[in-house]
């Protein structure tokens, strides 16, 4: 067989026609000379430096955050009771008010005009209504005469009147009111 050579060397062929011989290096390269003992153990203590250093850094990031959690625990609680503090004084009136209506209905009281009262007094420390101070009101209160009607003269069937009238027929009535007698 025969191949036709296009003017391009061929690795290994040995021809030169444009490319300079590769020759080999003449003395191997030498491998760096590993660190002495000296190096080594300056190397080593100054990883361990760096380590405790890492580590007390993490130590003391670690209880900055532990801090910085308790402070926000506390502070979404103070956040909270200032919240259920606010309601509760927006309401309060009002759940005072019910609770003077509703003992002074259980005690058979009257209650003078809530607008003349100083509902404050009647609140606990939680602005919530201060069940005690509202009953020893009610109970300093005079009892009401409840839902019995007042005794008139001459109330009742034919009370103070003649016997000519003892009927409630409607016709009788009319008859009785219009002359005086019946008809």
């Amino acid at each position: 067989m025969t191949t036709q050579n296009d003017g391009t060397a061929q690795p290994g062929t040995g021809s030169t026609e444009g490319n300079p011989p590769v020759t080999p290096p003449a003395t191997p390269p030498t491998p760096p000379a590993g660190p002495t003992l000296e190096e080594a153990i300056a190397d080593r203590d100054k990883w361990k430096a760096l380590s405790r250093q890492n580590e007390s850094n993490f130590n003391s990031t670690r209880t900055e955050l532990q801090q910085l959690q308790a402070a926000q625990q506390s502070a979404i609680e103070t956040a909270r009771t200032e919240g259920r503090t606010s309601a509760l004084g927006e309401v309060s009136q009002e759940l005072v008010t019910a609770e003077l209506r509703l003992q002074a209905a259980t005690g058979g009281v009257e209650l003078p005009d809530l607008k003349f009262l100083d509902l404050a007094r009647f609140k606990g420390e939680n602005e919530r209504p201060d069940s005690d101070a509202v009953k020893s009101f009610i109970e300093s209160l005079p009892k009401s005469s409840g839902s019995e009607f007042p005794h008139l003269a001459g109330a009742g069937h034919n009370r103070g009147g003649t016997d000519k009238f003892s009927s409630l027929d409607p016709n009788e009535l009319a008859d009785f009111i219009s002359g005086g007698g019946f008809l």
